[in-house]
């Protein structure tokens, strides 16, 4: 029975089998990189102390390349309340405690230690740091310190002291494994699905393809609030669900009501290796069947055509639009006849047939045109005569300048009007933009007006006013005035960002930011990888500007040095030259492109010697060329000149006549030296 016990703690320490069967020749050692170091992965549940125990199992490290492997951690379990704390951390005891429901640290340390099987911890089992303290996964936590693209060999040993039978360690082969630190995880990206918003809550739901060899288990949310300028991490972790080919993950979060929020998500490995972020999903905390509606709607006809008039909406931030449809079937068949602004209270159908009944139905728009659920619809009998009344008169005078954060109109009428009714205010982004109504009828002798709905800071609005008689007849367009409003205006930051090495030059792309009409131009700032990611958003001051000015969302840094790591992100600007937060950040190695000597090797007799020359390269090396000379009976050749990387040609004024000599070039670069190109002879 020893014997036994002994062979299975060499099946784990050193990949034999059993007395039966070798050792598979391609065993690893199951050892992770992350964010926290170097985890490898031993048993399910906690070993048991006694003879043939794995506890005590040490990891030994080297560097790749070396054997000089140095021991970094030892397996060991919690025996106490203390060495839990120690190794699981307290959080991991407040969520277990909190998950079990038990009353004190003293009950979570009884229940770690009549659990030894993690099935027993339910979700908790996938907390790397309780496993740790069961005694069936090793930390290397001094790897992550190291800088990334550092390759690493760990080796598991026995316990110090343990002393194995003959026969079985003859048969040991250890487990070993090479990682490399900071290599990017390749999960599949997820991509957002479907979002729900209520009152005071929310609901977003991602999914991902699921990848053989890429096994997302957790993650983590950013999130985008109303007046925040960028996406924070919300705290905790999601954990996946997968059906067959697909993982899906869910946030259901309390917010505050009737706000638009974004979300993104960053899908992570069960080591904590986060892959590429989501898509950013919208999501209005409105529950629908309490959004505004258009009600009491009634049509009639004028000698203008048909007026649509209704109660005003109330004043919501989330309200984009009214949608007027119109039919000439009460049942269906409508179309969608104009979008209104969301605080217009009346509309002017002219587009009409004489003697033809139209029915209408409005409805309140959400941003992205999305409608609110529910209708309300009137139908009027259109016999359209046209009016014999004068023409309207333009008003005139019309002025505009910021005021607050909305921008005054004042004009004058033209002429006294005894039929007149109300004045509308008309606004556009350009002149050669439609304009719409942004005001109610302003009636009486208001001859002012404030548009607060002008909310974009960096644009210049186009306004017009027009008047309208009591049979809603209306003047032609005032002449223009044009203001921006005094709104500060975040821009928003770009996403999706990929990079990769090729060559010695990497290639960044990311995601056109160009949507926001504001963003005219990007900027790209690059930095030397640090030993792990920030994890709070990165700052331009704590990067270099690599280019700026960037009109495509692509750019090739062809300045990276081969054998160093990177860390790219990418900021919007506006035509005010106002700067975006950076994107999430990107880490690229750049493994460089192979040292070659140049082509075309010729030498020929000349007057004064022999001349050697060659052709010259598409990219010349950085520090030039060696020339090396034999001859015949001379079997090693010596170098003669050290050339620079400009010249292609060089003269040899010390070969004597009549004597042959074999010549080869190498290229030079500060550190190394290519090989030599095939030997070509010629005689003075």
């Amino acid at each position: 029975m020893k014997r036994l016990t002994l062979l299975f703690l060499l099946t784990l320490l050193a990949a034999v089998v059993s007395a039966q069967a070798p050792a598979p020749k391609n065993a690893e050692l199951p050892a992770y990189p992350s964010p926290e170091g170097v985890w490898v992965v031993l048993a399910k549940n906690r070993p048991e102390p006694g003879p043939g125990t794995l506890l005590g199992a040490r990891l030994l490290r080297a560097a790749a390349g070396s054997n000089d492997f140095r021991e970094v951690a030892v397996l060991r379990a919690a025996t106490s309340l203390a060495e839990l704390r120690e190794l699981a951390g307290q959080a991991t005891i407040d969520a277990l405690r909190a998950g079990l429901r038990l009353p004190s640290d003293e009950a979570v340390w009884t229940f770690v230690e009549s659990h030894p099987n993690l099935d027993s911890y339910g979700v908790h089992g996938l907390s790397m740091n309780l496993r740790r303290a069961l005694g069936t996964v090793m930390l290397d936590a001094s790897a992550a310190q190291a800088t990334p693209g550092t390759r690493y060999i760990y080796r598991l040993a026995p316990a110090s002291g343990f002393k194995p039978e003959k026969a079985a360690a003859a048969a040991i082969k250890p487990l070993e494994k090479t990682v490399e630190i900071g290599r990017r995880s390749s999960l599949p990206r997820p991509r957002a699905r479907r979002s729900l918003g209520r009152d005071s809550s929310v609901v977003v739901r991602w999914a991902a393809r699921v990848q053989p060899g890429a096994s997302t288990v957790f993650g983590r949310v950013y999130r985008q609030g109303p007046g925040e300028k960028s996406f924070a991490l919300l705290p905790g972790r999601l954990l996946v669900r997968q059906v067959r080919d697909s993982a899906f993950f869910v946030l259901e979060q309390r917010v505050e009501p009737e706000a638009m929020y974004r979300y993104y998500l960053e899908p992570l490995d069960f080591v904590g290796n986060p892959g590429p972020a989501s898509d950013t999903a919208y999501v209005l905390s409105v529950t629908p069947g309490r959004m505004p509606l258009v009600q009491r709607a009634t049509a009639h006809d004028t000698t203008t055509g048909i007026v649509l008039r209704w109660p005003a909406l109330p004043r919501k931030a989330y309200l984009a639009g009214i949608e007027i449809q119109r039919s000439r079937d009460a049942r269906g068949n409508y179309v969608r006849l104009d979008t209104i602004p969301a605080t217009a209270t009346s509309y002017l159908d002219t587009r009409l047939l004489p003697n033809i009944g139209y029915h209408y139905r409005l409805r309140a728009l959400l941003p992205k045109g999305i409608p609110t659920p529910g209708t309300t619809s009137a139908t009027a009998f259109a016999s359209h005569q046209p009016g014999t009344m004068a023409a309207l008169l333009a008003p005139v005078a019309l002025t505009a300048e910021p005021e607050g954060k909305g921008v005054r109109l004042r004009w004058q009428p033209a002429a006294p009007d005894l039929t007149h009714d109300a004045y509308y205010v008309y606004r556009g982004t350009s002149a050669q933009d439609s304009l719409v109504v942004v005001s109610p009828p302003l009636r009486g002798n208001v001859l002012t007006f404030l548009d607060t709905t002008a909310r974009n800071g960096r644009r210049e609005y186009v306004y017009a006013v027009r008047d309208a008689n009591q049979n809603m007849q209306l003047s032609p367009f005032s002449a223009l005035a044009a203001a921006r409003p005094n709104r500060a205006m975040p821009v928003t930051a770009p996403l999706g960002v990929s990079a990769y090495a090729a060559g010695s030059a990497v290639q960044l792309t990311w995601d056109d930011a160009r949507r926001d009409p504001a963003v005219v131009a990007y900027r790209l700032y690059r930095r030397a990888a640090s030993a792990t990611a920030a994890a709070s958003p990165a700052r331009a001051s704590d990067f270099t500007r690599l280019a700026t000015d960037l009109v495509s969302p692509a750019y090739t840094d062809a300045a990276a040095k081969a054998g160093q790591t990177y860390q790219y992100a990418v900021a919007a600007v506006d035509a005010q030259g106002n700067e975006s937060p950076l994107s999430p950040v990107m880490v690229v190695r750049v493994t460089g492109a192979p040292l070659v000597p140049p082509g075309q090797l010729v030498a020929r007799p000349v007057a004064t010697g022999l001349e050697v020359s060659w052709s010259r390269p598409a990219v010349a090396p950085a520090k030039g060329y060696a020339l090396y000379r034999r001859q015949r009976d001379q079997p090693t050749a010596q170098r003669v000149a050290t050339l620079t990387a400009a010249q292609t040609r060089y003269l040899d004024q010390t070969a004597k006549p009549g004597t042959l000599y074999i010549y080869s070039l190498s290229a030079l670069t500060p550190t190394a030296e290519s090989a030599r190109t095939p030997e070509i002879s010629a005689r003075r």
